[in-house]
């Protein structure tokens, strides 16, 4: 064989083995399919470990919905973000939305940082319980916040409610492409329009809140949510209507739009607070990066 012919050979052969040698160092980076269940599994024993409680005339503990509403990635942010979404409900509403996430630990590439945030979407208060938790930053309080966490809005010129349960999903999900989530501009962290997700994340109806049909719908970086959208169909003194109610679910400062017009914003969250509509502390345990 002349020694061209094996040169080609050779550097073919380089070119061949190098994908497959790339693909195998970085696997650990990728978790499996089984690795991703396990995930889930810890944010789901995170979220129950919270009781939620709304404190209306009698208090009532919340029902935590086990299944998450979301699971998400979040590509943009660094150190491989992901983690579970989940609803606290009452009568059937959800009267808190609430994320469970971790990201690979900076110090320490074998672990991963776990973090919570919630808020509430209660015009009632709401005050959370849990066994005493220390974290990097001190004690984790509870949650007690008596302000209302949303304040819902007659949607402009929203259509009447339809009949039937299909064609008020259809109206819905047009209302909610009517809306647009921004970023401001001029931030180091992140800015620019976020992504509606199509679907609604839960689908609701409560006849003690006088909720005729009801969305959760998410706003997105990647498929982490970032704003939350309520379009409820309620009883008023006018008859039936749309409403819409948003909550922050980020600690960036946030902005809502719809058909052009400015409807709804809020600042840069405070993490580490727990008498505020929104409650985010980050760091609050770790767990082995691959769990077993």
């Amino acid at each position: 064989m002349s020694p061209r012919i094996q040169t080609l050979l050779l550097l073919a052969m380089i070119l061949t083995i190098a994908p497959v040698a790339g693909q195998v160092a970085g696997q650990d980076d990728v978790p499996t399919s089984d690795q991703r269940e396990r995930w889930a599994e810890v944010y789901r024993e995170e979220a129950a470990a919270y009781e939620m409680i709304r404190r209306g005339d009698d208090a009532e503990v919340l029902q935590l919905v086990p299944t998450p509403i979301l699971t998400f990635t979040n590509p943009v942010r660094v150190r491989d973000t992901h983690g579970a979404a989940f609803v606290w409900t009452s009568d059937g509403r959800p009267e808190v939305v609430g994320a469970i996430w971790s990201v690979v630990s900076p110090d320490d590439s074998t672990r991963r940082r776990l973090s919570h945030e919630f808020h509430s979407l209660s015009l009632a208060p709401i005050h959370s319980q849990h066994e005493r938790r220390q974290s990097p930053r001190g004690i984790v309080p509870d949650w007690i916040t008596e302000q209302p966490g949303i304040r819902p809005a007659k949607i402009p010129g929203g259509p009447p409610p339809a009949p039937s349960v299909n064609l008020r999903l259809t109206q819905m999900r047009r209302l909610a492409r009517d809306f647009q989530a921004i970023i401001p501009s001029g931030l180091p962290d992140g800015q620019g329009s976020l992504r509606l997700l199509a679907q609604p994340l839960y689908r609701y109806q409560s006849q003690r809140h006088q909720v005729i049909d009801g969305a959760v719908f998410a706003f997105v970086m990647g498929t982490d949510p970032e704003l939350i959208l309520l379009i409820e169909a309620v009883e008023s003194t006018e008859g039936p209507q749309w409403r819409f109610a948003a909550a922050q679910l980020s600690n960036l400062p946030l902005q809502l739009d719809y058909k052009g017009s400015r409807v709804w914003e809020c600042d840069r969250a405070v993490p580490y607070v727990g008498d505020q509509p929104h409650f985010m502390y980050w760091g609050v345990s770790s767990r082995e990066r691959v769990i077993q």
